[in-house]
């Protein structure tokens, strides 16, 4: 079978403009888009959950409230944000950066009070030190609350109602009428997935 020169550069013309469509459509997404990592912004203040450290990635390092990093970046030493989250099929909502999870310290924490903070994740459904039950499984309800599974209590912003950077996260008892029961101010326990 005989191709003439005209047909070979169409076929040449089309194959080129497959492969330059299928390149410009195929991009996989950057660091600040990837698919499953979210940013946790409260409602109220429109900050993030934020791990202290720039960038925090140890067990321990405490969970607090901060302008969210949507570039990716913190703008402070442009080193990666480390204010994305997975929330898991399992209830846990692990850090992209550090791979660790979402803790009440406590082991297990239930107080109203209890700092949240950073650690391994704790798969098994048992803290590996204790044996006692995880206090890292959480669920995100249809009001924009995150209600500990263990505890029944809600990630909350110290400060009632807390709104500024470096405001620590903790347990406490859910504001579900939407206003904080000691002072009638509105709730800082709503959040929303960016």
């Amino acid at each position: 079978m005989k191709f003439s020169g005209k047909f070979l550069l169409s076929l040449l013309f089309v194959f080129s403009s497959f492969t330059f469509l299928f390149l410009l459509f195929d991009k996989k997404p950057s660091v600040a888009q990837s698919t499953n990592e979210r940013f946790i912004v409260n409602s109220f203040s429109g900050k993030c959950i934020d791990v202290a450290g720039a960038p925090g990635r140890s067990n321990g390092a405490a969970l607090q409230l901060w302008d969210c990093e949507i570039s990716g970046t913190n703008p402070d030493n442009g080193s990666t944000t480390d204010q994305r989250w997975v929330l898991t099929s399992e209830g846990f909502i692990r850090n992209s950066l550090s791979g660790k999870c979402i803790d009440v310290a406590g082991a297990p924490g239930r107080s109203n009070g209890a700092a949240l903070q950073l650690w391994d994740c704790e798969i098994s459904g048992t803290n590996p030190d204790n044996g006692s039950t995880t206090d890292q499984r959480w669920v995100l309800t249809s009001e924009g609350f995150i209600r500990n599974s263990l505890s029944g209590k809600c990630i909350d912003v110290a400060g009632a109602p807390g709104r500024s950077n470096g405001a620590a996260l903790q347990l406490w008892d859910c504001e579900r009428s939407g206003r904080n029961a000691d002072n009638g101010s509105t709730t800082d326990q709503r959040w929303q997935l960016d």
